[in-house]
């Protein structure tokens, strides 16, 4: 419910303006209503509890991500010092963070994530012949992670 500013009428939420006195109503604050079975309160609780799932969801994600990155990184890529195993997973976190924050779009997040692997691979990692799937993947993967982040977003809405 929203309590009108100029004239405190209770509105639905769903109303940009004040049923009684026609005062926008956009900017006001939700407050719950003092009706304890009205069914706003389950409302809130469902989306609360969707906000908590998807939530849990988007950090499965991100950590399993962030651990393909690094073991991708670790095989095919031969980077075995931890040190720079660390820097993998830490850089697949900005890639990660962009992707949540709606910063990059599917293009971008592979771009982002192959310049990220690319300075690595330039300052720590051994340039071996394999270094070329590393690559790849690192390049594929923000993708599928976008696609990912989407439909965890679009099945919880």
């Amino acid at each position: 419910m929203k309590v009108c500013p100029n004239c405190a009428f209770m509105n639905d939420e769903c109303f940009p303006t004040c049923v009684s006195c026609n005062t926008v109503i956009v900017d006001v604050p939700s407050t719950p209503s003092a009706d304890p079975d009205s069914p706003e309160h389950a409302w809130r609780a469902l989306g609360l509890e969707r906000q908590a799932r998807t939530r849990r969801q988007i950090r499965w994600a991100a950590f399993l991500y962030a651990l393909v990155i690094t073991l991708s990184a670790a095989f095919p890529g031969m980077v075995l010092s931890p040190l720079t195993q660390l820097f993998y997973f830490l850089g697949s976190f900005i890639v990660i963070i962009a992707v949540e924050r709606n910063v990059v779009g599917q293009f971008s997040a592979s771009i982002l994530q192959g310049v990220i692997s690319v300075i690595l691979i330039a300052s720590f990692g051994p340039l071996q012949p394999l270094i070329f799937f590393m690559l790849v993947g690192h390049l594929t993967l923000p993708a599928v992670f976008w696609h990912w982040i989407d439909m965890i977003h679009g099945a919880n809405q």
